[in-house]
């Protein structure tokens, strides 16, 4: 059985692997391209190729994920400098015609295969299409140089989102409204203020209690301008060489190249699918807005630096929830505690503290362990904010599970990257019911990651259909507001024994939908946003279009002089043409939730029967059909569109 991984990387080391493994990867093709047209099979072509590309995999996988949260910098460069090479080596292998050559030579043969082989065979035929294989070769070489220089554009992109500096220096005054021990981990300014860095525990919460408009509307300028001299103009970069690859593709533009292979499938399905929302939602949000406005005292617009301030101050005032008062129910220890049990008993399995090697001493590691208790996987929670690191919450893959020619499993790891509020002082870490989302929303993604039994890694669930992804972790968000999984997660931190009170529980339930208008028109809006990028035939102004946008779909616009574009990481290269997932996966998530809803949130059942038709199959099967399966019908919109709005909505 593979031992946990091993994070005892040095910069040398890393070097070393990105000098071999091209070489290694190169005998293991040329060995495939050599065998005779007549003697291919299924092992000897496309389980070798799969077994070929896995190695490689396996050497880099783990130096690549240390370029996103070492602390040590040699080793972050190290990391990034091999992401660089490992992603244009899998472009270059994707577009060789020999391999794909081969590859076709054994589809031709039309040997009757298992439904697993057939979908891996038709998955990789598609890569190299993809790539541009079937165009002529003047076409394939172009699609080949700009495919290579769009990860090196990814890399540049996400490595100044990680490493911004800026500052914002705000005085004791303008830190009125913020909680004592907010205050006190603040770093001091040489003129005696306080620094505010980009991080999300040190700008949420400012943005919601700051007493000081001036101040916010500083600090939102800031925000909203990271990176912008150097990113900025790697985005239009970026829009322009897929722009590129889609006229050399022969596809209208880049959305449609790479919409092909996702549940929507084209554009215009998008477009609707966006528009169709926003006309359900806009009454919703305008409702909202005038409530905010109506406390702010003035008949002006809100201000994009006020939103946040009013929907806290409103919600103080009209269910009387205190945030940060209610932090103290969500030690970082009880909510894990909780949160395992509860998912532990709805899908047979458990989770338990392990001594594994980790990259940071800050570093939780945790097996999941089968009911016999064998061990199944391995993750990791690395929560607290620190330079070089990544800045968004993700889960990502340390290794990727697959059966091994003994018949045993690669047993999968992945780690939940985030930056949690940090302790402060002698209390341990207290989790805003925000980050409690967030928390459940990504430990969807390790149910996900480390459930699936795919036969090969080709088809584990990373490689499923872009906007199914998000499904399995925003439909555990919605386990977080229900009263039994409150009570099992929540303990104050001074006595574990005193519960979330039920008085607590009932108004965060019933706040659930206070801002949700806004919430997901803004959602829609950067999901237009990204479509519009990558619907575009030519050069566009991605800041005046996104001013554009932001306004007409949310509502709330910008003001002169922010570029919030550059810190848009998903549009680097992971989400390009495809953000709306997240909104797609609400839709789904609340369909799904429907049958925990109806059988109970904690029925065994039904969690036997959502990890066996949504998480076990990964990409093994097409994923409309596995919704199919779990729902026992079509999945429908009709359960998140009364959920926010508390009214039917027919087909």
């Amino acid at each position: 059985m593979p031992k946990a991984p091993d994070f005892s990387y040095t910069p040398e080391k890393i070097n070393r692997i990105a000098e071999a493994v091209n070489g290694e990867l190169e005998k293991d093709i040329a060995r495939i391209v050599a065998i005779p047209a007549a003697e291919r099979t299924f092992e000897n072509t496309v389980l070798a190729f799969e077994a070929a590309v896995d190695r490689f995999e396996d050497e880099t996988e783990i130096p690549q994920f240390l370029a996103i949260v070492s602390a040590d910098a040699h080793i972050r460069q190290a990391g990034e400098q091999l992401k660089i090479k490992t992603g244009r080596s899998m472009v270059d292998l994707l577009a060789r015609e020999d391999v794909f050559a081969a590859l076709t030579e054994y589809a031709a043969k039309g040997e009757k295969l298992g439904p697993d082989e057939a979908r891996l065979l038709e998955k990789r035929l598609r890569d190299f299409r993809k790539n541009g294989l079937g165009l002529e070769a003047r076409k394939q070489r172009k699609v080949r140089k700009i495919l290579k220089d769009l990860v090196d554009l990814s890399v540049s992109f996400q490595k100044n989102i990680r490493e911004v500096s800026d500052v914002l220096e705000v005085s004791e005054e303008e830190l009125k409204g913020l909680p004592a021990d907010y205050v006190a981990r603040l770093k001091r300014a040489e003129g005696g203020g306080r620094l505010l860095t980009t991080d999300y525990p040190d700008y949420t919460p400012f943005m919601e209690n700051s007493e000081s408009g001036e101040a916010r509307r500083r600090y939102w300028r800031m925000f909203n301008n990271r990176c912008a001299e150097k990113n900025v103009p790697l985005l239009e970069e970026a829009l322009r060489l897929r722009r590129q690859v889609a006229r050399l593709m022969g596809y209208d533009s880049f959305a449609e190249y790479v919409l092909k292979d996702r549940m929507a499938l084209r554009s215009a399905s998008v477009f609707e699918f966006l528009e169709r929302l926003r006309n359900r939602l806009s009454r919703k949000a305008r409702k909202e807005l005038r409530e905010r406005r109506g406390l702010k005292g003035s008949p002006e617009k809100l201000r994009p630096w006020e939103t946040a301030y009013y929907s806290n101050q409103l919600r103080k005032q009209k269910y009387d929830i205190d945030h940060q008062k209610i932090r103290e129910y969500f030690p970082l220890d009880a909510v894990l505690e909780g949160m395992f049990g509860v998912f532990g008993e709805l899908l047979g399995l458990k989770i338990v503290r392990a001594d594994l090697p980790t990259w940071h001493p800050e570093v939780r590691s945790f097996e999941l362990r089968n009911l016999d208790g064998s061990v199944a996987a391995y993750f990791y929670l690395d929560l607290f904010p620190r330079f070089g690191k990544y800045k968004n919450p993700l889960c990502s893959i340390i290794r990727t599970g697959r059966e091994l020619k003994d018949g045993s499993y690669n047993l999968p790891a992945v780690a939940i990257v985030s930056n949690f509020t940090p302790p402060s002082g002698d209390m341990p870490p207290l989790l805003k019911f925000g980050e409690v989302e967030t928390l459940f929303h990504e430990f969807g993604h390790v149910l996900q990651l480390l459930l699936c039994r795919a036969k090969y890694s080709r088809l584990a669930p990373i490689n499923a259909a872009w906007d199914f992804i998000e499904v399995p972790s925003t439909l555990l968000q919605q386990w977080a507001y229900q009263p039994e999984v409150l009570k099992r997660i929540s303990g104050h931190y001074k006595d574990p024994s005193q519960k979330l009170p039920d008085r607590e529980i009932e108004k965060l339930i019933a706040s659930r939908h206070m801002s949700s208008g806004m919430y997901y028109l803004r959602l829609a809006a950067l999901s237009a946003i990204d479509m519009a990028y990558h619907t575009a035939r030519r050069k566009i102004d991605t800041t005046k279009l996104y001013a554009r946008l932001i306004k007409k779909v949310s509502l709330v616009g910008l003001e002169d002089g922010v570029r919030p574009q550059a810190s848009f990481g998903h549009l680097m290269p992971t989400y390009a043409a495809g953000y709306y997932s997240y909104l797609w996966s609400e839709v789904m998530a609340a369909d799904l939730f429907g049958v925990f809803r109806k059988a109970g949130v904690t029925d065994a059942a039904a969690g036997m029967k959502y990890r066996k038709e949504i998480l076990e199959p990964g990409a093994g099967r097409d994923e409309v059909v596995s919704l199919e399966k779990f729902l026992g019908r079509q999945p429908g919109e009709e359960a998140f569109i009364s959920g926010i709005l508390g009214e039917s909505y027919g087909r």
